[in-house]
C-alpha cells in the first residue's frame, strides 16, 4: 500500500491539502498499487533505490511533460515534497544512469499488468465500458541526428540504413499534402509508434509501442487479441478506426471471429476507380470501347471479374481497328502486348457489407475524435518524443504514460467520485479549502 512518511520539518499532510499540486499527485499515488512489484534487490548484490519510487518519478515526468532523465532530476530536486512523496530520500536523488538502468532492465509486462489492474477496476466500478473501442496510433520519434529537420545530410532515403544508437527503429512517413489529389511533400522519420485502444470515455485500455514499419492493422489485430485476453468483452461490441485500418482480413477478423462490428471508412488506395460501362454491362476503355468479360481472378479472400482489351480478345473488333489501339495505349504494343486489363470487385465480405452512407454508421464513427482528444492530453500533439535508445525503454516509457491516463480516471472517478473530471489531468484535484469555497 502507498504510505506516506512525514517528515520532522513540514506538516505533509496540510501541504496537500491546501496544494491542488501535491494533492493531484498524493492521489495519483493512492491510485497505483505496487503491491506485486519488488521494491528493491534483496539478493546478491547492492540493494539499489527503490522501484516503487522510480515508477511514481516516470510519472511526475509525463504528467509535467518534462523531457528527458536530467531534467526529471532537476524537477524533483526542486520539489523536495514531491520527491519525499515518491519515496526517495531528500537529498539522496538517484542520478541519471539508475533511472535510463530501470527503463532498460524492468519487463514491460511488468508495467502493464499494473496499468490493466488499474483499468480492471475502472470496468468493475462502471468507469470504462466494454461495448465501444477505438484504436490509433501516434508518432514517437526517435533520439537520432536524422529527425533533426535542420539537418541537410539526414537519411530519409534508404530505410535499411539504421541509425546507429536506434537499431530498432525504422523509417516511415510523418506527414503529407494532398495536391490535385495526389500526395506530395512527404516528411519521414525514424522512429516507433505508439498504438493503443481506448473506451468511448477516454481510458486507454491496452496498448504497444512497436517499431514504425509495421501496419496499423497488424498491430490492430494484436491489441484486440490481447484486449480479449484481458477484459473478457462480449460480442458485438463497436471497433471504430481511421481509414489506415481498411483492411479485407482485419474487417473478417473483427466480424466473423469476434462477431463484433467494425466502423472503418474506406481508404481511397482500396476503392476501386469509378467505370463507365457498355450496353453488355463491361467496363469501357480509355478508347471508349465495351471490353471483353475474360473471367474471373481470385486472389486470397478477394474475387474479381477480369476484362481485357476487346481488340486482342476479338476478331471482329481487330477487324474494325486495323491501325490497333486508337488511342496507342502502351499495354497493346509494349512487352507481351496483352492488351489493358480492368477488374470489377465482386467480393462479399465484412468489408463490402458495412453501410458507410447510413446515419448510423457515420454517427457512431465520429465518436473516432476521442482517440485524438486522448492523443492530445497524453503529451506532444503531432508526436511523441523520447530521448532513449533501446526498444524496452522506449515501450516502457510510452506504457507509463499511459498508465498516467489510466491513474487520472482513477483518482477523479474513484478516490474524488468526480467521473467527469476524468480528462482533466491538471485540474482533477481541488484543494479543500477551495472546494469548500465552491461548496
Amino acid at each position: 500500500m502507498y504510505q506516506i512518511q512525514l517528515s520532522l520539518f513540514h506538516d505533509l499532510q496540510m501541504i496537500i491539502k491546501h496544494s491542488a499540486f501535491h494533492k493531484k499527485y498524493d492521489l495519483l499515488f493512492q491510485a497505483l498499487d505496487l503491491s506485486n512489484v519488488h521494491n528493491k534487490n534483496y539478493s546478491i548484490g547492492r540493494t539499489g533505490y527503490s522501484r516503487h519510487a522510480m515508477i511514481r518519478a516516470f510519472i511526475v515526468k509525463h504528467l509535467e511533460e518534462i523531457k528527458s532523465v536530467p531534467r526529471l532530476i532537476e524537477f524533483l530536486d526542486a520539489h523536495p515534497i514531491l520527491t519525499e512523496m515518491c519515496g526517495f530520500v531528500i537529498g539522496n536523488l538517484p542520478d541519471e544512469s539508475q533511472f535510463y538502468r530501470f527503463l532498460s532492465e524492468t519487463n514491460n509486462s511488468v508495467i502493464e499488468n499494473i496499468h490493466h489492474s488499474i483499468n480492471k477496476i475502472l470496468v468493475e466500478k462502471g468507469v470504462a465500458s466494454l461495448s465501444i473501442f477505438i484504436t490509433d496510433s501516434k508518432p514517437v520519434m526517435a533520439a537520432t541526428k536524422e529527425n533533426n529537420f535542420k539537418n541537410p545530410h539526414r537519411n530519409v532515403r534508404d530505410k535499411n540504413k539504421q541509425p546507429k544508437r536506434n537499431p530498432s527503429s525504422a523509417l516511415s512517413y510523418y506527414s503529407y499534402q494532398e495536391i490535385n489529389g495526389k500526395r506530395d511533400n512527404f516528411i519521414f522519420f525514424w522512429g516507433y509508434r505508439t498504438h493503443v485502444i481506448i473506451s468511448k470515455e477516454g481510458i486507454p485500455l491496452v496498448s504497444t509501442t512497436l517499431p514504425n514499419n509495421i501496419t496499423d492493422a497488424k498491430v490492430a489485430r494484436r491489441l484486440i487479441k490481447k484486449l480479449k485476453r484481458i477484459y473478457h468483452f462480449k460480442k458485438g461490441a463497436f471497433f471504430i478506426a481511421d481509414a489506415a485500418y481498411d483492411e479485407r482480413d482485419f474487417y473478417n477478423f473483427i466480424v466473423d471471429q469476434l462477431k463484433c462490428q467494425a466502423f472503418i471508412p474506406i481508404n481511397p488506395r482500396n476503392q476501386q476507380e469509378p467505370k463507365t460501362f457498355g450496353p453488355h454491362g463491361c467496363p469501357l476503355c480509355n478508347a471508349n470501347l465495351e471490353m471483353t468479360s475474360n473471367g474471373s481472378w481470385t486472389e486470397g479472400l478477394r474475387t474479381r471479374l477480369k476484362f481485357r482489351c476487346p481488340i486482342k480478345v476479338s476478331h471482329k473488333v481487330a477487324l474494325k481497328f486495323p491501325d490497333g489501339c486508337p488511342v496507342n495505349h502502351p499495354s497493346f504494343s509494349d512487352g507481351n502486348a496483352y492488351g489493358c486489363t480492368k477488374y470489377f470487385d465482386i467480393t462479399d465480405d465484412a468489408r463490402s457489407k458495412v453501410p458507410r452512407d447510413s446515419l448510423f454508421f457515420k454517427n457512431t464513427y465520429n465518436m473516432r475524435t476521442e482517440v485524438e482528444r486522448y492523443f492530445s492530453r497524453l503529451g506532444d500533439r503531432e508526436a511523441e518524443q523520447t530521448t532513449h535508445y533501446k526498444i524496452r525503454s522506449i515501450k516502457n516509457q510510452m506504457t507509463i504514460a499511459h498508465l498516467s491516463m489510466s491513474l487520472v480516471a482513477y483518482a477523479a472517478a474513484i478516490l474524488l467520485n468526480q467521473p467527469d473530471k476524468i480528462r482533466c489531468y491538471r485540474t482533477f484535484a481541488v484543494p479543500d479549502d477551495k472546494l469548500a469555497m465552491a461548496g
